[in-house]
């Protein structure tokens, strides 16, 4: 996974799983949700996502206090979230 934050939205590309979710990608991710600017997530160029990826999307919301975009949401994560019951947090 990688990530890059640009014009106030975080970039997610890649495969997002539980097997590809290192520590350091997901310590920079934390980091890079911390800026101010950012206001978004964007995850158009995610080729693979797993829980790992509501687990980046859950720690994102707790650390921006609920106020973030999302955008391209992959359809695995979609469908996760209903398994989850946790629909309401990733549709405000």
């Amino acid at each position: 996974m990688n990530s890059e934050a640009r014009n106030g939205t975080l970039y997610i590309s890649g495969e997002v799983t539980v097997k590809t979710l290192t520590d350091a990608a997901y310590t920079r991710f934390q980091e890079q949700c911390r800026l101010k600017e950012v206001v978004a997530l964007d995850f158009s160029a995610v080729s693979r996502a797993d829980s790992a990826c509501v687990s980046l999307l859950l720690t994102a919301l707790r650390l921006k206090n609920h106020t973030l975009e999302w955008h391209h949401l992959p359809e695995s994560v979609r469908a996760l979230a209903g398994l989850y019951e946790i629909n309401d947090w990733l549709n405000p």
